[in-house]
Parts: C-alpha cells; sequence; structure tokens
C-alpha cells in the first residue's frame, strides 16, 4: 500500500510537470509572437528612406514639411548662407529696388544655377551643414508691402524660386501692405510668411516682457492665418541685444536673422544670422560678387 502510494505521488507530479512545461512553452510562444518583428525587405526600404527624409515637426495641427536630402551633399567646411535681403520691389530710395533690377538679379540666380531656400531648408543648411547644391541662396523681404505681391511675386514664380517675406503683424491689410488672401496665395506658391513682431518697434529698447510679447503674439498670429509652424524672426531695423536671443528662442523660433552685414553661419548663432543687402542701382556683376563673397565658393 505504501509503495502504492508513492507511485500515485510519482505520477501526479509527473502530470504537473508535463502541464507547466506545455504552458510555459504557450507563453512564450505568445510572447515570441508579440514581440518579434518579421525582418521584411519592406521594413528595411522604409527605414532607408527615413534615413534620407528630414519633417520638420509642426504643432497645432499645421502641416509639417517633408525635405528630401537624399541628393544633399555634406560640405567640407562650416557652411557660409548668403541670405539676401530686400524691402519694397520699387523705385524711390535706398531700401527700394527697382523691378527691372530685381528680375535681372533672379535671371541671374537661375542662369547660374543657385538653389533657393525654404526657412526650413535654410535651417537643414546651417545647423546639419549639408547643402541640396553647392550653390545655394535663401531670399527674404522685410516689411511684407503690396509690390511683394504686384512685382516680385509674378518673377519669383516666373524663374520658379522660393523666397520668405517677413511680415509686421499689425501692417496686415494696411495701405501699401500685404492682406491676409495675398500671404495665403503666395504661401501655397513656394513663398514663407515669417515674422517680423507685431509692432515693428526696436527690441532693445523694450523690456523683456514687451519684447517677449512682440515675438510670441506674432508667431502666434502667423500660425493661425497660414496655419503653419512660424519659425523665423527678423529683428526690425535689426536692433536686437542678448535678452533678444534668449526670447527669440524661447518664444519657439527656430533662427532669427538681422541686418549684420556678410553671409550667415551656425557660428554667428542661430537667432543672430548675417544677411547680405541689396540695394539699388546694383549691376548684375556686382550682384554676382556679392553672393559670391558671401558663401563658401
Amino acid at each position: 500500500m505504501i509503495v502504492g502510494k508513492y507511485r500515485l505521488v510519482w505520477m501526479a507530479a509527473v502530470f504537473v510537470v508535463f502541464i507547466l512545461a506545455g504552458c510555459s512553452q504557450g507563453v512564450l510562444e505568445k510572447i515570441g509572437k508579440k514581440t518579434a518583428a518579421p525582418i521584411v525587405e519592406e521594413n528595411i526600404e522604409v527605414a532607408a528612406a527615413e534615413e534620407n527624409e528630414a519633417e520638420i515637426d509642426s504643432e497645432d495641427g499645421a502641416n509639417p514639411e517633408r525635405i528630401d536630402t537624399s541628393g544633399w551633399i555634406r560640405a567640407e567646411s562650416a557652411v557660409r548662407l548668403p541670405i539676401l535681403m530686400y524691402h519694397s520691389i520699387s523705385e524711390g530710395n535706398n531700401l527700394r529696388v527697382p523691378k527691372e533690377e530685381f528680375r535681372l538679379q533672379m535671371a541671374w540666380l537661375r542662369e547660374n544655377g543657385y538653389q533657393t531656400l525654404s526657412p526650413n531648408e535654410a535651417f537643414l543648411v546651417l545647423s546639419e551643414n549639408i547643402m541640396p547644391s553647392e550653390k545655394c541662396v535663401w531670399i527674404t523681404f522685410d516689411d511684407g508691402y503690396t509690390d511683394n505681391y504686384t512685382e516680385a511675386f509674378p518673377i519669383l514664380k516666373e524663374y520658379e524660386l522660393k523666397a520668405t517675406i517677413f511680415m509686421i503683424g499689425k501692417s496686415i491689410g494696411k495701405a501699401h501692405h500685404l492682406t491676409e488672401d495675398q500671404m495665403m496665395e503666395m504661401s501655397a506658391n513656394g513663398i514663407s510668411i515669417e515674422s517680423h513682431t507685431i509692432n515693428h518697434l526696436e527690441l532693445n529698447r523694450m523690456t523683456s516682457g514687451q519684447q517677449e510679447a512682440e515675438m510670441v503674439q506674432s508667431k502666434d498670429l502667423f500660425d493661425r492665418i497660414l496655419n503653419q509652424e512660424t519659425t523665423v524672426l527678423s529683428y526690425p531695423v535689426g536692433r536686437y541685444n542678448e535678452e533678444s536671443l534668449r526670447l527669440s528662442e524661447e518664444a519657439g523660433y527656430k533662427m532669427a536673422v538681422t541686418t549684420e552685414p556678410g553671409g550667415a553661419t551656425s557660428d554667428q548663432g542661430m537667432h543672430a544670422l548675417h544677411r547680405v543687402r541689396i540695394s539699388p542701382g546694383l549691376s548684375v556683376g556686382g550682384f554676382a560678387s556679392l553672393i559670391e563673397n558671401a558663401s563658401n565658393r
């Protein structure tokens, strides 16, 4: 009887071990099925594509800009990017470039193989030291005059060139300045609209709170009107101080441009980038020299 009892205990133990082993194997199989991702050719292709495509994040439902960098080149030295600075395309003073001069300058860029940049492309060029072409330029306009739409915009479209307009918030729809409809049309056709603050006041004469309000309110305004992520600030009349640099970054701007002369480099700081002023009366040869002197070439 005692032997029989031991035999029963032994058989029960073997049965329990068998059941537990089967359960463990089932659990392991389920875990394996849940966590192990099959390595397929499609996954490899997607990963490779992601390496060559930069996505600029956006907030508040704005569409991100996807930039294909597969054909971009890495610069051998720190990039010096010519950021051209225009104001009005008309005649009258040193801030106004006549339409025909502007046309000749844009034609020269096109004929000589220059790649014009969006703000997000310019950010990648300066921050990552990569370029879509050895010849790159960022065209900008300050203040947002109506003639940017009536005179410059058709020429830019004709030569398939990108540009950026730094608009004053309070001037939208006012005399001689862009309307919301004009900004939206240009924004849909290769022209970026960025911030030139709300009131176009000298920031270096303002308190930190006043500066912050100018930067934050204008960014919010253009984000809302254009359903975008506004990423660049142009300091009004080029006036700024150390506080401006800090506040512009905290406000969410990835870059800020000044009126300091010369090519832009990351060493200047991404919120103190230099620009090349384009004045009236400049010959095509003089225009070419300005750009070449402000670039890596």
